[in-house]
């Protein structure tokens, strides 16, 4: 097993410059595939979600539907991550209104929410208290990765209060409005994350998302109490919901190895402390579709559209040598990145989570 100081020594002599260069021609979008890819999610996904509902989920075709369902609309809802990576505006508008239309706002996720995302990718803010996607799971008690995973059967509640209850409220009394953006406004695993209000150019796209989600979650509530909609329809949304949370949960903690500690990290810093799955091919297009088996490649070229990582990776893999930064980055499988960081031994309190401190330092100090 490779150590740590192993990969903070290959990271002094990796050439983030130079990988950039092997994969540049690749960084264009191509939405005819992005859009091919969100609609057949859609389709297929809300399909399977009606078969769960026709027949219910203690019934065989209920059960497929709904597995269905989940594998579908987890993929589908993984493209609010693309989202943020577009670097021309025009896409990120137009494909961000068709997800919505399709997905986001069914599971009251709307990509307003997602809009902290690119701070998970700073070097002065990747692995600290101010990235909301990210915990040192590896210093931490191993509680946290429990309470993480064990709040998928909760938070299919967050959703309704969040646009049923707490939207309305905030519009009624101004003065409850920044708290909300603080602490119910953002997709996060660190609870204690506060989020930014609106620039003034986007408070009108945020509240027209807000609004959207709010006329859902009452307009079926008044449906569901008046009968017109059956509560199964309710209940099955539920179970989608946890199997979409509990899915990304799993792949959110096989993403990285989890040893941020408040420091700067820069991308070569942030590649190897997060995860290739280059062998998790069948597994993978489960788990972490749209590339993200791939993570460490995204965290070193965040701007690469996921249609290209198979074929960026490929050239990475031939022009690196094997001993590369990079390479260092793999493991054989989820669980079994899981387990390692289940398994991985905590600091004492104040102790320096990597195994040599002088490598780390160098590391920060002369990596790309």
């Amino acid at each position: 097993m490779t150590s740590y100081a192993d990969r903070w020594e290959a990271a002094q002599v990796f050439d983030a410059q130079f990988a950039y260069a092997t994969v540049k021609d690749l960084l264009a979008p191509r939405m005819a595939v992005y859009w091919t890819d969100l609609i057949l999610s859609a389709v297929i996904g809300w399909s399977g979600f009606g078969l769960a509902v026709t027949f219910t989920p203690l019934h065989w075709l209920g059960i497929i539907g709904l597995a269905v369902s989940v594998l579908a609309l987890y993929r589908g809802a993984l493209f609010i991550h693309e989202l943020v990576h577009f670097r021309s505006k025009a896409h990120t508008r137009s494909f961000g209104r068709g997800w919505n239309a399709l997905i986001g706002f069914w599971l009251l996720i709307p990509y307003f929410m997602y809009e902290g995302h690119a701070e998970h990718h700073s070097k002065r803010l990747y692995g600290t208290r101010f990235d909301a996607e990210y915990l040192p799971f590896a210093r931490l008690s191993r509680r946290e990765m429990v309470r993480v995973a064990a709040a998928a059967v909760a938070l299919p509640l967050f959703g309704p209060i969040r646009f049923g209850i707490l939207a309305p409220v905030s519009w009624l009394v101004p003065a409850t409005r920044e708290r909300v953006y603080a602490r119910a406004s953002t997709i996060k695993i660190d609870l204690e994350y506060r989020g930014h209000p609106p620039k003034k150019s986007q408070r009108l796209s945020w509240f027209l998302q807000e609004f959207a989600c709010f006329a859902i979650v009452w307009t079926l509530g008044v449906l569901i109490v008046l009968g017109h909609v059956p509560v199964l329809l309710l209940l099955c949304w539920y179970l989608l919901f946890v199997g979409v949370v509990s899915l990304n949960t799993l792949r959110l903690l096989g993403a990285h190895r989890y040893l941020g500690n408040d420091s700067d990290a820069n991308i070569v810093l942030q590649m190897i402390d997060t995860i290739n799955y280059p062998s998790s091919r069948i597994a993978g297009f489960f788990w972490g579709p749209i590339g993200l088996r791939l993570h460490a490649l995204h965290h070193l070229v965040p701007s690469l559209p996921y249609h290209s990582f198979g074929k960026a990776h490929a050239r990475l893999v031939a022009a690196l040598p094997p001993d590369s930064a990079y390479r260092l980055t793999e493991s054989p499988g989820l669980l079994a990145a899981v387990i390692d960081l289940w398994r991985a031994p905590r600091p004492l309190p104040g102790e320096n989570p990597f195994t040599n401190a002088a490598i780390l330092h160098d590391a920060r100090k002369d990596a790309p």
